[in-house]
């Protein structure tokens, strides 16, 4: 009888943690469908299940965000994930740079790249940090950023569209996608910025 009601408690138990996880699928697949699928193609299909997640969408909203959005998703897994993934962006032959090289303009720093007309744009990762000081909007030194692509030009609608970026008129909108990695750690951040 105790072996039934154990059972039973787990099947309970696994039925309440399926809710959970639909819950967050939905948020997840509802926040990555506001964007042109073109633009989340390099996101995972499902959100994964590790417990060390976080997920978070901006179309535009808020002080911060105004004419900037975003979808960002942090996520701690296995090694084997992480060598699989490396291994297909090398195949690639996307190059992984470190968060504080001097080729990036970071949208929606308070930093002024207006006079950066060839950089490579990337969201302000603010959401995924520690405080590391003012106007650190960069991930620690044990990530490597994969830009898988950016261009120049409106992929929102105009009411959404950035004013004063603070970065210079080929930049003036946009979007970035890509990844951050930290082998170290084991965790990785996909990111669509559009602005």
């Amino acid at each position: 009888m105790k072996t039934i009601i154990s059972y039973f408690k787990l099947i309970i138990f696994l039925i309440f943690l399926s809710c959970g996880q639909n819950q967050k699928e939905d948020v997840f697949l509802e926040g990555i469908n506001v964007f042109n699928p073109k633009l989340t193609e390099h996101f995972p299909t499902t959100i994964p299940v590790q417990e060390e997640r976080q997920f978070v969408v901006g179309y535009p909203a808020g002080s911060y965000a105004k004419g900037m959005a975003y979808a960002i998703l942090s996520y701690k897994t296995d090694s084997i994930e992480i060598t699989n993934i490396v291994l297909k962006l090398q195949t690639k032959k996307i190059n992984g740079l470190i968060p504080n090289d001097n080729e990036f303009i970071i949208i929606g720093d308070s930093l002024d790249y207006s006079k950066k007309s060839n950089g490579i744009p990337i969201p302000s990762f603010v959401v995924c940090e520690k405080n590391y000081g003012p106007n650190s909007i960069r991930l620690t030194e044990n990530f490597k950023i994969y830009v898988l692509e950016s261009g120049a030009g409106r992929f929102m609608e105009k009411r959404y569209l950035t004013d004063n970026n603070k970065v210079s008129e080929n930049w003036k909108n946009g979007f970035s996608r890509g990844l951050a990695i930290n082998e170290k750690e084991k965790e990785i951040i996909y990111w669509l910025c559009v602005w």
